[in-house]
């Protein structure tokens, strides 16, 4: 029996020497020589390669009496789930319709001349790239199954995917500290995935049957930020009309999150470090403390180490929270997971969207990849879903990133950073999008939403939610 590493993909059949070594820098390669030996070669081995790839000269010929209808067959039943290439010399559109319907992932159109060095490169190219994006679309089938058997939370806002080296680092960094109660730092730039994060750490913890609550510290002020922490009694002041639990009453035994840490002031951070070193809260305006079960994860966009330095943060209290530290790369230093990141975001746009798009062409994909991403995997996942609202096909094109001259918002091209708070950019520009098509639509929310792919009860949530109903 045959061992494969989930770093193999298999080829079968008469590829270009050149070619074949390309590939050969990337994955480990399994070469069979036959077209009617790959099925039998899958069958004997312990574990699937990530991809096959069949060379074809003629998509009907009938080469050791096996047809590519039956080699398809044959290795879909062979390796269930492995999505299978064809790699043909025929550019016949009726053919490459058959091809696929008969369950071919994607194809490759082999040069018209095997010694010209320009097609073959072009060839290399569009190969290596298919490639990937298979490979890419079996590692994201077998994470979603792997999240369907409960190693990760599956209804997180934004998925933790990512092939590269750092986010190995990561995932392996969450995968050791979720059992234990340590107090977790996430640091990274804005849309990085901190809560996410937050989130998967509590949900492969022991808390994971408790609650996990998050609090936003950039969203209240110095007055009332130690209330909604800690509780307060009737009468702690003006507004306390009653008494207040608080978050930490309300995690119990579960995971309190504290987001944007960085933006709190001397003296909740003096609170929030008596409540980690003691275990022990007291409501503002109360007598009696009340013991602390929770499990406490913070995040910051910030340096917290530089701040603590130059007195903008408490240095104790820095300490504290930094026991146990992971940093989330931003998306242009880990370009390798946008593929994939993109795929996942694809998925899901379409279902929630009612939206019949399965792919990203080649020439879209390499767009994205090069944007340089200032919102990192929220601006990528926005900018995806955005595509998908306004592709008019069954694959993402370049023209589907790019906005009409009247709905940009500060730029014609929507993957530059705007001018204004991207979350405000992005709500501006869905507003116009939504007006723009009610307007095409002449005011029927019924004709808007199908010319938007939505749903009429979705569009008009939108549509009161954004003040224009």
């Amino acid at each position: 029996m045959t061992t494969a590493t989930m770093d193999t993909v298999l080829l079968s059949s008469g590829f270009i020497p050149a070619t074949l070594a390309a590939v050969r820098e990337r994955w480990q390669v399994i070469d069979i020589p036959r077209q009617r030996e790959a099925a039998k070669h899958l069958r004997g081995m312990a574990e699937s390669p990530l991809a096959v790839c069949i060379g074809l000269v003629d998509p009907h010929s009938r080469g050791d009496d096996l047809n590519v209808w039956e080699m398809l067959r044959e290795v879909q039943d062979a390796a269930p789930g492995v999505p299978v290439l064809i790699s043909t010399g025929v550019n016949s559109p009726k053919h490459i319709v058959e091809l696929v319907k008969a369950g071919a992932f994607d194809y490759v159109l082999e040069p018209q001349r095997r010694d010209d060095p320009v097609e073959i490169d072009r060839y290399t190219e569009d190969l290596l790239l298919a490639l990937r994006r298979a490979v890419e679309w079996r590692r994201l089938s077998m994470e979603n199954i792997s999240l369907k058997h409960g190693l990760l939370s599956d209804d997180l806002s934004m998925p933790i995917r990512g092939v590269s080296r750092a986010m190995s680092q990561v995932m392996e960094l969450i995968r050791k500290v979720a059992p234990t109660s340590a107090t977790v730092l996430i640091t990274g730039e804005s849309g990085t995935g901190k809560e996410l994060v937050a989130h998967a750490i509590h949900a492969l913890s022991k808390r994971a049957q408790h609650p996990f609550i998050a609090l936003n510290c950039g969203s209240f002020s110095e007055a009332l930020i130690s209330s909604e922490l800690l509780g307060h009694a009737r009468g702690a002041f003006t507004g306390a009309v009653m008494d207040r639990a608080g978050l930490i009453r309300e995690a119990g035994k579960g995971t309190l999150f504290l987001d944007e840490i960085a933006t709190t002031k001397q003296n909740f951070q003096i609170v929030l470090l008596r409540v980690l070193e003691q275990r022990m809260a007291r409501p503002v305006g109360a007598g009696a403390e009340y013991p602390v079960a929770c499990r406490f994860i913070a995040a910051a966009n910030r340096d917290l180490g530089r701040m603590a330095a130059e007195g903008e943060f408490r240095e104790d209290l820095f300490y504290r929270l930094n026991m146990f530290n992971i940093h989330l790369p931003p998306l242009r230093e880990r370009r390798e997971d946008i593929p994939v990141l993109t795929n996942f975001f694809l998925l899901q746009a379409s279902q929630e969207y009612g939206k019949k798009v399965n792919g990203i062409s080649a020439e879209a994909l390499r767009q994205l990849e090069e944007a340089p991403w200032p919102g990192n995997v929220r601006q990528l996942r926005n900018a995806v879903e955005r595509a998908v609202i306004l592709a008019e096909d069954h694959v993402l094109e370049r023209r589907d990133f790019a906005l009409p001259p009247a709905l940009a918002v500060g730029h014609s091209d929507p993957l530059a950073l705007p001018d204004a708070d991207f979350d405000q950019a992005m709500a501006d520009y869905e507003r116009r999008l939504l007006a723009e098509a009610m307007r095409q639509a002449g005011g029927n929310v019924s004709e808007a939403a199908r010319r938007l792919g939505m749903k009429r009860p979705r569009l008009c949530y939108r549509l009161k939610l954004l003040g224009l109903a």
